[in-house]
């Protein structure tokens, strides 16, 4: 629910800081009459700039706090409701403070590595809004531990059930047991496995069982159990990596902005 997320911390609080200082650089931009073309470096642009630049330093700063579990420096949910708003207010300011002037140089790309690093962030929230909850469903309030064991439960059961029936039914039942969750990495990015074992087997059971054996018709009934449990660990593994995925293009590039943006005030106040 919107209400439970840290999108509307506090009736939206950021949302509103952000709206006002979004508000006040755009009046500012528009009324400005500079004697030079409107860019980085009039009065007005090396305003932005600056704030721009703290801009930034804040929105790192929420690595920093999220490894301070003692800090009392506001809670962690109003940190990142803070770092989404601002965030995507920087997008605003880091445009009006270039003046809508590119060119092949640090400042732009600086400025490439901001758009980069927000857009990523957008990614980000929609991974933080709906995949918890869906993977909390998928598991269905349990760990991957205890669905694990729910597997290893249904192969013994269908090992029982399989004794004294034709020796193909046995082979069937441990060659699903040998399923694995995925057979090349490339699957976790799909969450599909189409060398699944578990299917191929529940496939081969309709043609080896009896269907008038009960313990047969229950084998069949646990295999395809078994399959669902599989599709829903599949899912969850892949929205996690997605997840993971999603850290290894964020963090580096907050990293790689930090220091272009060492490198565009240096050489700006170098050539002042």
């Amino acid at each position: 629910m919107l209400q439970d997320n840290f999108m509307s911390f506090q009736r939206f609080r950021y949302a509103k800081w952000a709206i006002a200082l979004l508000a006040l650089c755009i009046a500012l931009y528009v009324l400005d009459n500079p004697p030079i073309k409107p860019g980085g470096g009039t009065i007005l642009g090396y305003g932005l700039g600056t704030l721009g630049a703290l801009l930034i330093v804040f929105l790192l700063l929420l690595g920093v706090r999220k490894r301070a579990y003692a800090s009392r420096m506001g809670t962690l949910r109003g940190w990142l409701s803070a770092h989404v708003y601002l965030g995507l207010a920087l997008a605003v300011v880091a445009t009006l403070h270039c003046g809508f002037e590119f060119g092949w140089n640090i400042h732009t790309f600086a400025y490439a590595l901001t758009m980069a690093v927000i857009i990523s962030g957008i990614w980000g929230v929609a991974l933080y809004l709906y995949h918890p909850s869906l993977m909390g469903d998928l598991l269905d309030g349990r760990t991957l531990d205890q669905i694990a064991q729910d597997l290893r439960d249904l192969d013994d059961r269908c090992r029982m059930l399989a004794q004294g029936r034709p020796p193909q039914l046995l082979a069937l039942v441990e060659e699903s047991a040998a399923c694995q969750i995925f057979n090349k990495r490339r699957q976790r990015l799909t969450g599909r496995n189409r060398q699944c074992a578990t299917q191929r087997v529940l496939h081969r059971l309709r043609e080896v069982g009896d269907q008038s054996d009960a313990n047969s018709n229950e084998i069949y009934t646990l295999q395809f159990r078994r399959l669902q449990q599989l599709k829903r660990i599949r899912s969850f593994v892949r929205l996690r990596t997605l997840t993971e995925i999603w850290l290894l293009f964020h963090v580096p590039m907050s990293i790689a902005l930090l220091v272009a943006l060492i490198a565009h005030i240096v050489s700006v106040f170098f050539y002042w």
